[in-house]
């Protein structure tokens, strides 16, 4: 009779852990969707600290390092207090995002064949992630990418339009009339950007803005 009394018990206790662990699961999956959205899932979960059934609980406070997190959770039992659950996890969304296929160095210009996809969990990571290569290849690193290492839009450029050195074509308009030089850009530009020029001819050096049509359009012309 006692083995059956204990046995009745044990079952008793190890139903209300699993109600009390679904409880804390089912909540900490409505935060992760809430904040990260549907596609946000718990990769690992461990809950700290001993405390016997509840059957309702309310997120107090959270902590994160990336991926991981730290939750603490009132507890209740029949709408009584009884205590505090703290319960560390793992959450992830996965996807493909372009990563270094070698080691490239700060001002090298991507190409196909430097980068491919790989899934990662993107609450791991630091940096503003390329899903596209249309983000990547071509452009110019600002900073040195290891090998499988995520690319970082952050630091990844176009190539500039005009390169320092490159010669151009000024045009300034007094009244009626519109004059040319050839000119020699003095920095690398981008469309729409204040350029220095210097005229091949006189040698001076002059200001304008680089146009569509890669022309400078003299300052106060």
């Amino acid at each position: 009779m006692k083995g059956l009394v204990l046995t009745v018990v044990l079952i008793l206790i190890f139903t209300g852990y699993c109600f009390a662990s679904e409880l804390l699961i089912q909540t900490i999956e409505k935060f992760a969707t809430e904040n990260f959205g549907p596609e946000a899932t718990i990769v690992s979960l461990q809950i700290k600290g001993q405390l016997g059934p509840f059957d309702e609980v309310q997120l107090t406070s959270y902590s994160r390092s990336k991926s991981f997190f730290s939750f603490l959770f009132k507890a209740y039992r029949e709408k009584k207090f009884c205590g505090y659950v703290r319960v560390e996890c793992e959450l992830a969304i996965f996807a493909e995002v372009l990563i270094a296929n070698r080691t490239v160095r700060s001002g090298e210009v991507l190409g196909n064949n430097d980068v491919t996809f790989q899934k990662v969990n993107l609450l791991a990571l630091n940096v503003e992630y390329c899903a596209e290569l249309d983000q990547v290849v071509g452009k110019i690193a600002r900073k040195m990418f290891r090998q499988n290492e995520p690319l970082d839009a952050r630091y990844l450029m176009k190539p500039p339009d005009v390169k320092a050195g490159q010669l151009l074509t000024a045009r300034v308009t007094i009244g009626p009339i519109v004059a040319t030089a050839q000119v020699r850009a003095m920095r690398d530009a981008y469309i729409g950007e204040k350029i220095s020029v210097r005229n091949v001819s006189s040698g001076a050096l002059i200001e304008g803005l680089l146009q569509e049509d890669l022309t400078v359009l003299v300052i106060g012309g």
